[in-house]
């Protein structure tokens, strides 16, 4: 039963919310799963993105509900920091020669980075501003997305499809008096016909056969579903035939007789943690 502290803050704000803010979230907690962070972050991107209700958050939670994992990716690892680990009764030495050096390898990392970044967004800004699209071209590549996106709504019947009409109300609410226009703009009209922007949402993998313009969203509830851990556990023990299987089952045995600790065994253990310098969450 280990507490979990969550708290998040923006680390640069603007005047209109854009897909290049940064957020930091901060979690603490006695002791993390494996992938446990991404697979959090991953649900909380869906929910800030306003496409699952804040409640899937304890749906998920409920395994007698819910004993299985719904199919999702999990958010992407190159955030992922572990920021402080906290040990009350351990005092590293620190001595000048050492942070010193390594304030230089931090800095120059920042430094390379921080010219990336600015050399990428120059270049964004450079094409929004110079950068000319025929209208017509524009109209068409909306509608394209739009009919793609309509065609596997259909497939789902719990989907609900697209509004072909307010869609086109508002390309022509948007429609220039020139044949040409701003790629600038054009990005700021699809993202309004659509919903859509450039960037991937915050979180998401960059694979190939990731995320595109026309994806639709499918509620996590009615995703398919892993395996339960029950059910793993019973293949085990149902599939003793064959040595590796075998195998398999005498290895789950000798685990379960490992780890059946009474509650004093427990308690004890964790006052020795704690002793030790473990963290008092």
């Amino acid at each position: 039963d280990s507490t979990v502290q969550l708290g998040a803050r923006k680390l640069e704000s603007a005047a209109k919310e854009s897909p290049h803010d940064i957020c930091h979230v901060q979690i603490e907690g006695q002791a993390f799963l494996w992938h446990q962070i991404r697979c959090i972050m991953s649900i909380l991107f869906l929910v800030g993105r306003e496409l699952e209700r804040p409640s899937i958050v304890r749906d998920l939670l409920d395994v007698k509900a819910n004993p299985a994992k719904p199919a999702y990716d999990m958010a992407s690892e190159t955030a992922l920091v572990l920021h402080d680990c906290k040990f009350t009764r351990l005092n590293p030495g620190q001595t000048v020669c050492n942070l010193w050096n390594v304030t230089k390898v931090l800095e120059t990392r920042w430094e390379t980075h921080a010219v990336a970044a600015a050399r990428a967004n120059d270049e964004l800004e450079s094409i929004k501003l110079n950068a000319q699209v025929r209208w017509d071209d524009l109209v068409q590549f909306v509608k394209s997305v739009a009919s793609e996106r309509r065609r596997k709504e259909q497939r789902r019947s719990h989907l609900t499809s697209s509004d072909e009409a307010e869609i086109m109300a508002t390309l022509d609410d948007a429609k220039p008096s020139t044949c040409t226009i701003s790629w600038g703009n054009a990005v700021s009209i699809v993202e309004g016909a659509l919903g859509i922007h450039p960037h991937c949402p915050s979180g998401v993998n960059q694979r190939p056969k990731g995320l595109t313009e026309s994806s639709v969203h499918v509620p996590l509830m009615h995703r398919s579903k892993g395996t339960t851990y029950e059910e793993k556990v019973q293949s085990i023990l149902d599939g003793a035939n064959g040595k590796v299987k075998s195998k398999r089952r005498d290895r789950y045995e000798e685990n379960v007789i490992k780890k059946r600790k009474t509650s004093e065994e427990d308690e004890a253990f964790y006052d020795e943690m704690l002793k030790q310098g473990g963290s008092s969450l």
